[in-house]
């Protein structure tokens, strides 16, 4: 099954997967056999938003691209997100501070819906997906020194099969498959189709 409309998606996220406040119930998913030993007593927090955008040509994900300067996955696609600050409240406060950072989403104007599975990356980061509805009008402001470049991909790409192609790499000493779904130009792989890759199994496979 695959996407289909996003009064359907939605009721999908608010249905299957945790809930914005309160304890989760879907099991880490990511690369924990890539983590090194050493640092796994000390896997980071860290959140993104899935910004969707219900445009009137069809809804939207936003994701940006991350600069070649970055301490951490450099140059890959990305949802705006980051490290969980002492600050912040929790994940989804995190989540949607570094998206107003990142590309000047108001934290007030987005619909909350729910959060997906975290997901472990082999950087030893904990990332919490968090799913957000934006104003249909959002014009996204990107800081220059966080975000390369920023673009929208149609849910009904990202959450169809015949988009999620597998790759093949050597890591760390291991062989590893992953999924990966380049649009136009750009290449959504590593933990950010990952994380599309487990939300759509949570959404449409469970």
């Amino acid at each position: 099954m695959s996407f289909t409309t996003l009064d359907d998606f939605l009721t999908r996220a608010s249905d299957r997967l945790d809930p914005i406040e309160g304890r989760g119930g879907l099991s880490e998913v990511g690369d924990l056999d890539f983590v090194d030993q050493d640092a796994l007593g000390s896997i980071r927090p860290a959140a993104v938003l899935i910004p969707v955008i219900p445009r009137i040509e069809g809804p939207t994900a936003l994701l940006t691209q991350r600069p070649d300067t970055m301490a951490s996955h450099p140059g890959q696609v990305a949802f705006p997100g980051g490290k969980v600050d002492a600050a912040d409240l929790d994940e989804v406060a995190a989540a949607l501070r570094e998206a107003e950072e990142e590309v000047g989403v108001v934290p007030q104007s987005v619909e909350l819906i729910a959060r997906s599975a975290p997901y472990i990356t082999g950087t030893a980061f904990r990332i919490t997906p968090v799913i957000g509805v934006l104003p249909a009008d959002f014009v996204p402001q990107p800081d220059p020194t966080e975000v390369a470049d920023v673009f929208e991909a149609p849910l009904d790409f990202l959450f169809n099969t015949a988009n999620h192609q597998t790759g093949t790499a050597f890591y760390k000493g291991k062989h590893r498959e992953f999924t990966e779904m380049p649009w136009q130009g750009f290449r959504i792989w590593g933990v950010t189709a990952g994380i599309i890759r487990d939300l759509y199994m949570n959404l449409y496979e469970s």
